[in-house]
């Protein structure tokens, strides 16, 4: 937190901060690179993994639990270093279809070889609680959280091009991200892809950007 502070430079003339964090905090995009690992083995399960996890890994409860403190801790420090600032946390879009069986199965440029159940799993027990999390820290400190999930329905990572708002496991990226992941056997190139796992393409960031815009203009008025 300190070195975001500083770089930031938060100070007691800040009016406005927007913070988008907790996803990485699972992690995320390590628990979907577990998933496709899992489906990709007959009779194994994702949900089940992180339900009753093998020794030295979390179960999502856990995880969200941890995420939860973190989340007041950090929100803490930003409050005691930006005292009149008016504070804006982001959620996280719909990365993934409200019904699991909308992807194809093995479709790299959509969610690879995770299974439906899981998908379905993955939405309901992670993705929704993170959001609900920081959400009810939000209003604990009585801040601004902006809600992304609503507005991106049906543009997840299972859409076509062009209707999806964000990259499936290969996506369509920049030349500096990798098309391959070290140390996994995630291979983009095959495909002329780059790994994307889940991130928001320029459509999903412009439609976060838009909510969060109307969030800071409501926030400088009340200042």
């Amino acid at each position: 937190m300190d070195p975001q502070i500083q770089r930031a430079k938060l100070n007691d003339q800040t009016d406005v901060v927007t913070i988008g964090v907790g996803g990485n905090s699972l992690p995320f995009g390590g628990m979907l690179l577990k998933c496709l690992e899992l489906g990709a083995t007959p009779g194994k399960s994702c949900r089940e993994y992180y339900t009753s996890p093998p020794e030295g890994e979390e179960s999502i409860k856990d995880k969200l639990a941890r995420v939860q403190d973190e989340y007041i801790g950090m929100l803490a420090k930003v409050h005691q270093a930006a005292p009149n600032a008016k504070v804006i946390t982001v959620g996280y879009p719909a990365v993934l279809p409200e019904e699991g069986s909308a992807c194809n199965r093995l479709a790299l440029t959509e969610l690879g070889s995770i299974k439906h159940a899981d998908i379905d799993w993955l939405r309901d027990d992670v993705l929704k609680p993170l959001n609900s999390t920081i959400q009810r820290v939000t209003d604990f400190f009585g801040d601004r959280y902006v809600d992304v999930y609503f507005s991106s329905v049906g543009h997840d990572a299972c859409q076509p091009a062009g209707t999806k708002w964000v990259e499936g496991i290969c996506g369509d990226a920049a030349g500096y991200w990798p098309a391959k992941l070290p140390g996994t056997l995630l291979n983009c190139a095959v495909i002329h892809k780059r790994v994307t796992l889940v991130h928001p393409n320029a459509e999903g960031h412009a439609n976060t950007a838009a909510h969060v815009e109307r969030a800071i203009r409501i926030a400088l008025l009340q200042h």
